[in-house]
């Protein structure tokens, strides 16, 4: 089915595929990266080393263009809710040896075997309101591979050609202009060192800290994604192309975080309180928790948001009431106030740029007018109540 599904996605790559302003039959971009679609094979010894462009890998039929087209088995994912960056979009592929699947986790990200690979392009549109690749620049790819000693985190940024990408173990700065609801912002994009990519990815186990995933976990993935026959659950396609095992029998026992884009900011009003909870939580799990965790690298703070934590009866662990370890809030004593998002730390590191003061810490170089709207909405929708005199 997979490679049917290839086959006919590859016939209409002439039509569907402007690659840098190539064509399906070839063309080379100012650099000398050629462009268009390519047959071969991923080069599986090269993603056991750290190479120094991206097409060393031979990931995408394209080189020029990680957002289409992978080679192989290789498959687009896409998550209920992303992590905020920047108003960028994301590109998101798995790549598993021939023949391998990943394995089923409840609540993890799933395991997935040696010689895995999983990349996230990002990319900017020049206006939010008209996304895609042809109105985009590539900004950088992220790579995850897995090899016997664990996931390694490797930074790959895109020349101004977008013809391809080196690798930047130290990241680097992208000076960028975006439109966003009609208003341009002017900032500088960091792409994070991959000291950095390893803190966000830190999971301690037994008191050892490796990389673990943050996408590719049930909860995230259980929506639904046109693979070319229709919109059809993400999960179950996996489960039929072999590329899952283990899955439960009954993908309706599957908790689900709620999707939340930037347009749904508009129904963050006509929310009932329950799904206003789920969805500022389902928010905080996927740009939060990674760190906010017992297993991660916040874990000091005492501030837990993992999705599956329980609000009704940890209210202290999410920030109710509770004063933070280390930061020094000035006028804000508690991470939240119910009722009163003005008074919350949580909320005011969210919407400040301040260094020291700016969470997260990495990946954020403009404000998520939408996430402080959907935070700052559940803070102000609890009842009120007075944290000096609990």
């Amino acid at each position: 089915m997979q490679a049917v599904r290839t086959l006919m996605l590859c016939m209409l790559a002439g039509i569907l595929l402007p690659a840098c302003g190539g064509s399906s039959s070839g063309g080379t971009a100012s650099g000398g990266q050629e462009c268009g679609i390519r047959d071969g094979d991923i080069d599986r010894a090269a993603l056991m080393q750290n190479m120094p462009r991206l097409s060393d890998y031979g990931l995408f039929q394209d080189a020029c263009n990680p957002t289409a087209f992978p080679r192989e088995n290789g498959v687009r994912y896409e998550l209920t809710s992303s992590l905020f960056s920047d108003y960028s979009s994301k590109y998101r592929f798995v790549f598993l040896p021939p023949g391998e699947s990943a394995t089923w986790q409840d609540t993890e990200a799933f395991q997935f075997p040696v010689g895995t690979v999983i990349t996230k392009t990002f990319s900017m549109p020049n206006d939010t309101a008209h996304p895609g690749f042809d109105n985009e620049r590539l900004l950088e790819t992220r790579l995850l591979i897995r090899r016997a000693g664990g996931w390694v985190a490797l930074p790959y940024i895109w020349n101004e050609e977008g013809n391809d990408a080196t690798l930047r173990i130290t990241g680097g700065g992208i000076p960028l202009s975006v439109v966003h609801n009609g208003a341009q912002r002017d900032f500088t994009y960091r792409v994070p060192d991959a000291n950095q990519c390893s803190a966000c990815h830190q999971f301690r186990v037994d008191g050892t800290a490796v990389i673990t995933l943050i996408g590719p976990r049930a909860r995230s993935l259980n929506r639904d994604v046109d693979y070319g026959a229709g919109p059809e659950s993400q999960l179950a396609y996996w489960v039929d192309e072999g590329l899952l095992s283990d899955a439960p029998a009954d993908m309706e026992t599957v908790d689900t975080v709620p999707g939340f884009s930037n347009d749904d900011a508009a129904l963050i009003p006509g929310m009932s309180d329950a799904d206003l909870l789920r969805t500022a939580k389902g928010y905080l799990d996927i740009n939060c928790a990674h760190c906010h965790r017992p297993q991660g690298s916040a874990s000091t703070s005492g501030l837990f948001l993992e999705f599956g934590r329980d609000f009704d009866s940890q209210p202290t662990q999410h920030g109710v009431c509770k004063r933070p370890i280390a930061f020094g809030g000035g006028a804000l004593s508690y991470d939240i106030v119910p009722g009163s998002a003005a008074e919350s730390i949580l909320h005011y590191r969210m919407g400040t740029l301040q260094p020291g003061h700016s969470m997260p810490t990495v990946g954020k170089a403009t404000l998520h007018t939408e996430g402080l709207a959907l935070i700052g909405a559940w803070i102000d929708r609890m009842p009120a109540f007075d944290c000096d005199g609990a």
